[in-house]
């Protein structure tokens, strides 16, 4: 979400309005709103129900949950939930009429779409 502070106002100049879904649970994401100023809508999808009906969720085992609390990463406490679920990091552009038009998604949370081949994807959906 760094890089999109890059393009973000291409994006809002198209028409686009940009909305984050996290697996925090609401009360983190007050936090984070407001340690952080963020000039788009973020949510909270802490119980995962999005991201399973998007397909997007992956489920760590407790080794690897162990790891991200050894990390200061601690995904239940973030969540409220002991789920174990994360989203898989997922960009999605969709249309007025609700039509999903383009997804990045890749398991691997290191790679992420970069800012300008997201906004040209943005332009290609606009039809610029």
């Amino acid at each position: 979400m760094g890089q999109l502070s890059e393009i973000e106002n291409e994006l809002l100049d198209m028409g686009y309005r940009i909305v984050a879904v996290s697996p925090d649970r609401p009360a983190k994401l007050t936090e984070t709103i407001e340690a952080i100023d963020l000039p788009y809508t973020l949510l909270s999808d802490s119980s995962m129900t999005g991201a399973k009906s998007l397909g997007i969720a992956i489920q760590f085992n407790e080794l690897k949950v162990a790891m991200y609390k050894l990390g200061n990463n601690d995904i239940e406490s973030a969540s409220g939930q002991d789920h174990h679920l994360v989203p898989v990091p997922t960009v999605f552009i969709v249309d007025k009429s609700g039509v999903i038009r383009f997804v990045h998604s890749d398991p691997n949370h290191r790679i992420r779409l970069e800012a300008q081949a997201l906004l040209t994807a943005a332009k290609l959906v606009f039809g610029l």
